[in-house]
């Protein structure tokens, strides 16, 4: 029986948030070590283990918050929850890491050789969205894109890594039961994410989109935020700095694509084209930086004050 002062709905969703947030953040962590610790094992490079291994771990979080958003009908939670992570990422994330790092050498294959290539691929959903729709085509066209991404990686760790063969990977039974009880909390702190949030949003007649924009879209990039502060405090810089590449390529290509194939997304531009722009303009800005083979803190601070700006419009937008 719930005491009724929590029952109250200011009181009640606000702490299911918070709940969820940080079920959203271990059940992330968990997942981060437990893979990142295997990939080692394997010989995998620190820009490998982090544009592909941590991201896909790390990007849990928001994929689950916008899946459920869009099961449960919540479609503009779904979008919310995704563009506001993505800005989290491309802006105040990798601000917060370059103003901390003051200057962050990039490996140079991959972060400003392929600069160009991965700036390409990154515009193909907003390009093929301009109609208004991810059809199932353009859906397969972008996992396409992500599996050329994802052979492009794998020959470039013949110059990262060196791959191990026959690495006895113990007690991976266990691990695997760990790892889908991750996946299992994840999966809950999402739903409970979304419905609470929406909550929220109907109680003070707040766009819900908006919500999801700001509350979820800052709250499940905590795992994302926690591993580039991580890898700056332990040397690893390309680990922190290839989630974030590899977050922004994972749930814009891999994500869409499959939700685009499952069945054809209606993109609403009016409410989303604000968000649209300032993320596209983000991810030019940060591949154009990017060839100068160092991020400083000066880069930090601009990327930062593109976020805010963007947090600025859409408060203005919605209110």
């Amino acid at each position: 029986m719930i005491p009724e002062f929590l029952a109250h709905p200011l009181i009640f969703n606000p702490l299911v948030i918070l709940a969820s947030l940080v079920l959203l953040y271990l059940s992330a962590d968990y997942l981060v070590d437990g893979i990142s610790n295997y990939a080692k094992k394997l010989g995998l490079s620190d820009a490998i283990i982090g544009t592909v291994v941590v991201a896909m771990a790390a990007s849990a979080p928001e994929i689950i918050s916008s899946v459920s958003g869009f099961i449960s009908g919540s479609e503009s939670v779904g979008y919310g929850a995704i563009l506001g992570a993505n800005m989290v990422h491309v802006g105040f994330a990798l601000g917060l890491v370059a103003v901390l790092g003051r200057r962050i050498e990039l490996e140079p294959s991959l972060f400003t050789k392929e600069r160009a290539t991965i700036w390409a691929a990154l515009m193909l959903p907003f390009i093929l969205a301009l109609d208004g729709q991810l059809s199932r085509p353009d859906g397969a066209i972008l996992i396409i894109a992500f599996v050329i991404y994802l052979l492009n990686l794998w020959r470039l760790e013949g110059t990262f890594g060196k791959l191990k063969k026959n690495v006895p990977l113990k007690s991976i039974w266990k691990d695997a039961f760990v790892f889908l009880g991750c996946l299992a909390a994840l999966l809950l702190a999402g739903k409970y994410l979304v419905f609470s949030s929406v909550q929220i949003a109907n109680y003070y007649s707040i766009p819900a989109y908006f919500v999801a924009l700001t509350v979820i879209g800052i709250g499940t990039t905590i795992p994302d935020i926690a591993v580039e502060l991580r890898s700056i405090t332990k040397k690893h810089a390309s680990i922190g700095l290839g989630d974030l590449l590899g977050s922004l390529i994972i749930e814009l290509l891999l994500f869409f694509g499959i939700m685009a194939v499952i069945s054809p997304i209606t993109v609403p531009l009016t409410q989303t084209a604000n968000a649209l722009i300032f993320l596209a303009a983000s991810i030019t800005l940060v591949m154009f930086w990017m060839k100068r083979k160092e991020l400083t803190w000066k880069h930090g601070i601009a990327f930062m004050s593109m976020y805010f700006l963007f947090l600025a419009t859409e408060i203005w937008l919605s209110f």
